[in-house]
């Protein structure tokens, strides 16, 4: 999965950058978040599962652990999608915005790819969030579990921010979607940002508690700073410079995070 996400992401990131995505190619768009999010899905499928059950229950089958992840991706996509039905119609939570069909097809005014997109998001929330340490939580119990995940939704919010602090003025400027307020940061309102932080936190908790590899952490990091480095080159040929600054911080932060979690 991962070798064709990187090819479709190193496509379209010269694409975008300079002849642009020909009209034939206007698919490959929404094609794009679809790889994303199974690309991010793949990284935790690698993971290890922390689940109250023996040794030998972990290390079972494959196919419970696929299918507990398709669950959880048809949550956070319809998760995702309800709440941008809501928001289309509505103006809450998000404000008001809509949708141009440069993603796919629109289901109700949002594109159907949108669901990925928040499936890739929160996934890659998630992967940023977990550790690579077994330490005291080798056999987690009932009691601080929910304790976990809750933290982890924190942390998970915060990621999905800065993503989209990148993400949303770049959409904005292409033509993905359209605002209808002109303050906020470069067009997009702050209500904006605090749901992404609430409700990307909120479908994280759907996901298992992970163990990462250190191999899965790095690749998970680089696929964080991916993206915010292709939004970055976006915002920096839009002159965005709020979010080509925020990219950058991102990238750091990320790789801090990293480190940090490989040197304890």
């Amino acid at each position: 999965m991962g070798w064709l996400f990187w090819i479709w992401y190193s496509i379209g990131t010269i694409l975008l950058l300079t002849i642009g995505v020909p009209k034939v190619l206007d698919f490959s768009n929404g094609l794009f978040l679809v790889f994303y999010a199974l690309y991010a899905l793949y990284l935790i499928h690698r993971a290890d599962l922390f689940k109250e059950m023996s040794d030998q229950s972990v290390s079972g089958s494959l196919k419970p652990l696929w299918s507990r992840l398709i669950v959880s991706g048809v949550i956070i996509w319809l998760g995702g999608m309800g709440l941008e039905w809501v928001g289309v119609h509505s103006g809450w939570p998000f404000g008001e915005y809509e949708y141009t069909s440069v993603l796919g097809a629109l289901i109700y005014g949002v594109p159907w790819t949108l669901g990925f997109a928040w499936i890739g998001v929160v996934a890659g929330g998630v992967l940023l969030s977990s550790s690579s340490h077994r330490s005291s939580v080798d056999r987690p119990s009932t009691s601080n579990q929910g304790m976990y995940l809750l933290i982890r939704a924190c942390k998970v919010g915060i990621w999905v921010i800065i993503l989209d602090l990148v993400l949303d003025p770049v959409a904005h400027a292409r033509g993905f979607w359209h605002w209808a307020e002109t303050d906020g940061f470069y067009g997009v309102p702050w209500s904006n940002f605090v749901a992404w932080f609430i409700v990307g936190g909120l479908l994280s908790m759907v996901l298992p508690r992970l163990i990462l590899t250190l191999g899965i952490l790095r690749q998970a990091t680089f696929l964080y700073q991916a993206m915010l480095l292709f939004f970055g080159l976006l915002a920096w040929q839009a002159d965005i410079g709020g979010s080509m600054m925020v990219a950058l911080i991102g990238i750091i932060l990320a790789e801090g995070n990293y480190r940090y979690d490989t040197r304890r």
